[in-house]
């Protein structure tokens, strides 16, 4: 809930984090369970995605920072062009370049 707010209610997130406050969990398995759920929003938005008619965004986290994000989305989308290799121009990886720098 917390790495999705625009999801849900402020209440419910307000009420998500006093939870996860309250479990006393690690910080390294936080951040390993907001790379696990970036990680599948990222498959998500990849799959749907258009190269000529979509411009890339990077998700925000909660946990994780901009550089951290940037990481995981760059080895999110090198995995996803593997795949899809026959799908996307070569192109591709200047475009991922272009949208993040």
């Amino acid at each position: 809930m917390i790495e999705s707010p625009a999801d849900y209610q402020p209440e419910a997130i307000k009420v998500a984090k006093q939870v996860l406050r309250s479990r006393n969990l690690e910080q390294a398995d936080l951040l390993k369970l907001a790379r696990a759920i970036q990680t599948e929003k990222i498959d998500r938005y990849l799959d749907g995605f258009s190269v000529v008619n979509d411009k890339l965004e990077l998700p925000e986290s909660h946990f994780l920072n901009e550089e951290e994000m940037k990481l995981l989305f760059k080895t999110c989308f090198t995995r996803w062009k593997e795949e899809n290799d026959d799908m996307i121009p070569d192109s591709s990886l200047y475009v991922l370049g272009a949208g993040f720098g």
